[in-house]
């Protein structure tokens, strides 16, 4: 008798799954049952990698944000100019407006995003002109996140411009 394992991949499809669910159906509809289902997994499955919905929620910000950290590491430019240039919008498709819903509902959870930020914020040099790019940054972002109407076309293209003259691109 072959036992199977659950794998990274199972992982990443639980992960797949629950972001989903988010965007689809926001975070209130995020139960266990329903993410096993999206990711082909039974909930035992599931449960093996996230032993709670808590655990899954944070498994996905952590998720969320290793990636838009990889991206930095692998744009090959410097820390606050790739911020500056990956992170003034918001690429979830509305998942991110889902986490937020679900900060809200666990707000111990901002700790991870706390502590993220604090290391990002540790690399900027400390020189105000960047400063200001990274917190416009975050501003556009949210902007972005919440739908409060961000520029657009050939404005936009210019604060993003002057904001990496900033930041020192």
């Amino acid at each position: 008798m072959e036992i199977k394992y659950p794998t990274i991949e199972a992982r990443t499809r639980i992960l797949q799954a629950a972001a989903e669910v988010i965007r689809q159906e926001g975070a209130m509809a995020l139960t266990l049952d329903a993410v096993a289902r999206g990711a082909g997994v039974s909930k035992g499955g599931l449960l093996y990698h996230f032993p709670s919905k808590d655990a899954l929620v944070q498994g996905l910000l952590e998720y969320q944000l290793d990636t838009f950290e990889e991206s930095l590491r692998a744009s090959g430019l410097p820390f606050a100019e790739a911020y500056v240039k990956l992170g003034s919008y918001d690429g979830s498709r509305g998942l991110l407006l889902g986490m937020l819903a679900a900060l809200a509902l666990n707000p111990s959870l901002l700790e991870v995003v706390r502590e993220r930020w604090q290391r990002w914020y540790a690399r900027i040099p400390q020189n105000p002109d960047v400063m200001v790019a990274i917190l416009a940054t975050d501003g556009i972002f949210m902007t972005d996140v919440l739908k409060l109407g961000v520029p657009e076309g050939d404005y936009k293209r210019k604060v993003l411009q002057r904001m990496l003259e900033l930041a020192g691109g």
